[in-house]
């Protein structure tokens, strides 16, 4: 195991032992990246950073054959002999397929008008990660600009689309789109964060051409963004709204409990019903709170856990003073812990990660998140920590969050992955369950690494993990169980006991809302990994060695969780000394 570890992080492709299926791979990854350009400017490739993704109707049944096509060119390989790694991979490739589709059925254009995952979010997200160090990366971004319009015209047919099915959003979630796209389209050229690459141009850039890009940018700006906005305003406003539901859950939509279901399975990479995850919910948030209330005691505190976040970890001395205060401490907390990281992994990824505070044009409405490295090594990774209002935030959840979104959590994970000796669709994978439940297990692995050094700081790693527990209590009461928005944000509420403030809990719910299941991802994936671990320490007794089950998890990169259990279950049967 200790080779393995140590080769798939060698250049090449190790595992490419048929020429004829990395080829099929190859071509499958590079149909994925011109299907969706923002994925490759992701990625770090330059070759679709002038467009957008088509969401026309024509364009988007064009790739929905094009991935059909390679299920039937896997066909070939049917008894062929394969190494692991190989058989993994088509497994992958078939799955990726075989559920966009099942999501392209269920789901179909539902998400298009959504203010947390809306096109009005993607474009300045994906304009942020392009490059900006040639005359041609800045060519790309004005041409990117001038492709609005074609985006937009696409964004509308798939709402269009969405809407002559019935598939449409609660009329909170559309509202709040409008108020973001209000807030974009009013922004004159010189404060837009879109045009923000061209007030300072490299040295890169020769002189002579720099005023020509300036000047060709605030025109695409003007001729080109400005209008495409307005037109997707107005039709979001005058279109779209007026058909939005006032009801929440996804149940309510046709065939509803299906769509609900279709999400379920997608965001957690597993059969578990509704029902069964709202069980589990109520089960994890009992653990918890009475490991909680185990070190209120530990601390002589005779009160509930509101008046301990009221009266301890509200207190003046747990909070910060000033946002310089919150980025050191974050800081500060990363750097511990790397160093102790070889005490429970073999094997960790070159990349560095840096971290950083959110951007200020968006400070007050992103939450903590981590950004991953480009395939080719020219970006790091980065945790963009949100330093504003630092009076309302507590020293004491620091660590865990540390721990979730860089090492040994998203960076260590995403980095690793893409440092592998693995298909580039694989190591660009995205298994929501996988990645944030590793974030979550992450976590509880702060007293191994030193770092939950006093009892406040594991009381909020559990309140951490309170929240996660909560969520599924909470998706579930909504799209399953007919909840309201007011009893889904009183439940959260009271549990948090009062930690988390009124506009916040608001926010999260409304969150749940927009984006059906994606809350579901982080308690079911941790808890699977802690299944697994478990199963491991019980098979191997003595013999289980806790950098091993590491390298096992992480070494064939993002999984769906019933291949990562088929993955640990066959290490398992391998036989030892």
């Amino acid at each position: 195991m200790r080779l393995l570890a140590v080769v798939l992080l060698l250049p090449g492709s190790l595992f490419a032992e048929n020429a004829e299926l990395a080829k099929v791979f190859k071509e499958y990854y590079e149909a994925g990246l011109a299907d969706s350009p923002e994925s490759a400017t992701q990625a770090g490739r330059r070759d679709y950073n002038d467009r957008w993704t088509d969401y026309t109707p024509r364009a988007r049944q064009a790739a929905r054959q094009r991935r059909q096509d390679f299920l039937e060119r896997l066909k070939a390989f049917d008894g062929v002999a394969l190494s692991e790694q190989e058989r993994l991979s088509v497994q992958l490739l078939r799955n990726q397929v075989e559920q966009g589709a099942e999501a392209e059925r269920k789901i179909g254009s539902y998400m298009t008008i959504n203010h947390f995952t809306g096109p009005h979010l993607v474009v300045p997200a994906t304009l942020g990660l392009a490059p900006v160090e040639t005359v041609k990366d800045f060519e790309d971004r004005i041409a990117r600009l001038k492709a609005l319009p074609k985006y937009v015209d696409g964004v509308i047919a798939a709402a269009e689309d969405a809407k002559s099915k019935g598939l449409l959003p609660p009329k909170l979630v559309v509202e709040r789109m409008l108020q973001q796209l209000d807030m974009q389209r009013s922004a004159p050229a010189e404060k837009s964060p879109l045009l923000a690459a061209f007030a300072q141009l490299p040295a890169a850039v020769p002189a002579a051409e720099q005023e020509r890009l300036r000047r060709q940018a605030a025109e695409a700006y003007g001729s080109a963004f400005q209008p495409a906005w307005a037109k997707l305003r107005d039709y979001v406003s005058s279109a779209y709204l007026p058909a939005a539901r006032s009801s929440i859950g996804v149940s309510a939509l046709p065939e509803g409990e299906a769509r609900y279901a279709t999400f379920v399975r997608i965001m957690t990479t597993t059969d578990l019903t509704p029902q069964q995850i709202h069980e589990l919910g109520l089960k994890e948030v009992a653990r918890v709170a009475a490991a909680m209330a185990a070190i209120r005691r530990e601390l002589q505190f005779e009160g509930s856990h509101a008046a301990f976040v009221d009266q301890v970890l509200d207190a003046p001395a747990m909070r910060f003073r000033s946002e310089a205060e919150v980025l050191t401490h974050g800081r500060d907390i990363a750097k511990r812990a790397d160093p102790e990281l070889p005490r429970l992994f073999r094997t960790l990824p070159r990349m560095p990660y840096g971290v950083r505070a959110i951007p200020a044009d968006r400070a007050r409405t992103a939450a903590p998140y981590y950004e991953g490295p480009a395939l080719d090594g020219s970006r790091a990774g980065n945790f963009y920590l949100r330093t504003v209002d630092p009076e309302k935030q507590s020293k004491c959840c620091m660590q865990a969050l540390i721990l979730h979104e860089a090492v040994p959590g998203h960076h260590l994970q995403v980095a690793l992955a893409a440092e592998m000796a693995l298909p580039e669709f694989r190591r660009m994978g995205r298994y929501i369950a996988y990645g944030e439940g590793w974030g979550l297990y992450a976590e509880s692995l702060g007293t191994e690494l030193g770092m939950y050094e006093t009892p406040y700081e594991r009381y909020g790693q559990l309140q951490s993990e309170l929240f996660r527990s909560l969520r599924l209590v909470v998706d579930t009461g909504i799209h399953a169980l007919g909840w309201s928005r007011e009893k889904a944000i009183a439940t959260l509420s009271q549990a948090q006991g009062g930690w988390m403030d009124a506009a916040f809990i608001a926010s999260e719910v409304d969150r749940y809302i927009a984006m059906p299941a994606q809350a579901l991802s982080y308690k079911v994936g941790e808890l699977k990994i802690q299944e697994l671990k478990k199963r491991a320490q019980s098979r191997l007794g003595a013999k289980f060695d806790i950098r091993e089950f590491h390298d096992v998890i992480l070494r064939s990169g993002p999984l769906p969780l019933s291949l990562l259990e088929s993955e640990v279950n066959r290490w398992l049967e391998q036989p030892r000394p």
